[in-house]
């Protein structure tokens, strides 16, 4: 359901262009609302016009209501229009926010690759969601182009992506790995164990190419410059 109260499938908002997809809750007071600002700031920066793309906000808490994305809707267009410094854009900001059921909001994420759970002791009040700062840039046609985690942007590695994305371009192993090591055990205060695989793979890789790389230079014959 959109922030009017409206039956949407998130497959409506793609097609046409390419599709910022971020995933967070709407009572969060701290991490999402920096990434949002983040966002909107790099893409003001970008120089990418309005019509260029589209982003999609989808809360992973099922109690959220469309009051409540409507409300976050509205303080993110105003923070995007501040941004602008009383210019008139090029564009209005084609922003949508979503709420859905405690299924589909499970296989969405489990679709992205994109863990999140609950915060607090199991027998406690709850406390909002543990959950990555990741952007997912998709292309029109609902395929994972990019990841970009944090809360704060490059404008140009923001550009590239939506550019790459518009054009069907896919990501590779870096763009997996950007998103894993999003995932930080708060309770451990380290990367959890999947990041510690991740890095332990590319370092074996990386040690790999380089003894190739002076098994070669080493080979009988070779002339040295």
């Amino acid at each position: 359901m959109d922030s009017d109260s409206r039956p949407v499938r998130l497959g409506d908002a793609f097609g046409a262009r390419p599709v910022l997809l971020v995933l967070g809750y709407y009572r969060c007071a701290q991490l999402c609302g920096l990434l949002m600002h983040g966002l909107l700031e790099a893409l003001h920066d970008s120089g990418l016009p309005r019509g260029a793309y589209r982003i999609v906000r989808v809360s992973i808490d099922p109690a959220d209501t469309p009051a409540a994305a409507q409300a976050a809707r509205q303080a993110n267009l105003a923070y995007a229009d501040a941004l602008e410094g009383g210019r008139a854009p090029d564009a209005p900001l084609e922003l949508r926010l979503l709420t859905g059921t405690e299924p589909a909001l499970r296989a969405l994420a489990q679709a992205l690759g994109w863990r999140y759970r609950r915060a607090g002791a199991a027998d406690g009040p709850q406390e909002g969601y543990a959950h990555p700062a990741v952007v997912a840039v998709l292309t029109p046609a609902g395929r994972v182009s990019h990841y970009l985690p944090g809360v704060r942007f490059d404008p140009a590695e923001l550009r590239l992506a939506v550019a790459a994305a518009g054009e069907g371009r896919i990501g590779g192993l870096s763009d997996r790995l950007a998103l894993l090591c999003a995932h930080l055990d708060e309770r451990l205060g380290r990367h959890s164990a999947a990041v510690m695989q991740a890095a332990r793979a590319v370092g074996l890789l990386t040690a790999l190419a380089l003894l190739a790389l002076v098994a070669r230079l080493a080979r009988p014959g070779r002339k040295a410059r």
